[in-house]
């Protein structure tokens, strides 16, 4: 039997099995076992015995884990319920769509499709209900990756900064912190329908604080952005030096490969198990090899010369470079 180069069937294959292995062991995995379904009707009826006593923390958390091992809109349908009456609406919300997204299809239990037209109907009378509020910070950009912002010990996205997003009705805590040490508090109390708007002032800045970075303890005449950046200079220049020193010296056996399996296969076509064919498969493993060393240390070495050229200047700036030889890279420099 002949095999020419270009022939890369025996690869397709292996990797189809490999796919079909694959999504064959998800597709078991998601399979839910009789202890799993078990213990989900075990859980779903003690949480509702602890709905029905009006501990909705406890329901909500039984049913979430209820359907975390079954995810059965039926169950999904009651944890919404239970977030609903426990006064979490943004989340109800979530559960409810969840739950209007369970995939039916002709097969599915008369149960389910109930579900999820309840949950449908739920959801369009939930919705308008749920109230609004715009969270403003003032002294300081949204955007500032020192600021954090909660609502009742919750935190919250800096996208919902500065815009008008639901809210739980109730009475909620809003805290904004930088990591410089500042904080504004205030409270917020909005019931079912109501948009409201609540405003935090920051104070000032301290005197030669960074806004925008934590603040970090660092040497004297030595920022910790300036420390930190050129640490991971050094560490992708290495990377970087590492992966071209791979890349050559597999660049080289590759060469060398290619030589040997065109001796030994004429016009390129090689006879199965024999030593041409061998030499080819080697060089394309190594060609693969090499070619991945270089777009490694291409990465690495483009990533290190900008983190270095961008870090803070010194009076006295450390020279660094790397440097690649046959089978061995390294970095040199003054510092």
């Amino acid at each position: 039997m002949r095999k020419t180069w270009g022939s890369e069937r025996r690869v397709v294959g292996l990797i189809a099995g490999s796919l079909l292995f694959l999504f064959g062991g998800v597709a078991a995995a998601q399979e839910e076992s009789d202890a799993d379904r078990n213990a989900a009707r075990e859980l779903a009826e003690q949480a509702a015995k602890a709905l029905e006593a009006e501990d909705f923390a406890k329901a909500q958390d039984l049913y979430q884990r209820a359907y975390a091992l079954v995810p059965a809109p039926t169950l999904s349908l009651r944890h919404a319920r239970a977030l609903a009456k426990g006064g979490r609406w943004v989340e109800a919300l979530e559960a409810y769509v969840r739950t209007t997204r369970t995939r039916l299809d002709d097969k599915s239990p008369a149960a389910f499709r109930e579900a999820v037209e309840q949950a449908q109907a739920e959801l369009a009378e939930l919705r308008p209900r749920v109230p609004r509020a715009t969270i403003v910070v003032k002294g300081i950009d949204r955007k500032s990756r020192a600021l954090s912002v909660s609502v009742g010990g919750r935190a919250i996205a800096p996208a919902l900064i500065g815009v008008t997003a639901p809210m739980d009705p109730g009475k909620h805590e809003v805290i904004a912190k930088t990591t410089d040490g500042r904080e504004a508090r205030a409270t917020l109390e909005i019931q079912e329908k109501e948009e409201k708007s609540v405003e935090l002032e920051l104070p000032p800045a301290p005197a030669g604080a960074d806004a925008d970075a934590p603040a970090t303890a660092a040497s004297p005449g030595r920022t910790a952005t300036d420390s930190s950046q050129k640490t991971w200079a050094f560490v992708a220049l290495g990377v970087g030096a590492v992966g071209l020193g791979v890349g050559v010296t597999t660049g080289l056996m590759a060469t060398s490969k290619h030589q040997s399996a065109e001796d030994a296969c004429p016009k390129g076509v090689c006879e199965e198990g024999s030593s041409g064919a061998d030499d080819a498969e080697s060089f394309r493993s190594l060609r693969t090899l090499s070619t991945v060393g270089y777009v490694v240390g291409a990465l690495g070495v483009g990533a290190g010369v900008t983190l270095w050229l961008t870090a803070p200047k010194k009076k006295e700036q450390a020279r660094v470079g790397a440097w690649v030889g046959l089978e061995r890279a390294g970095l040199r420099g003054s510092f």
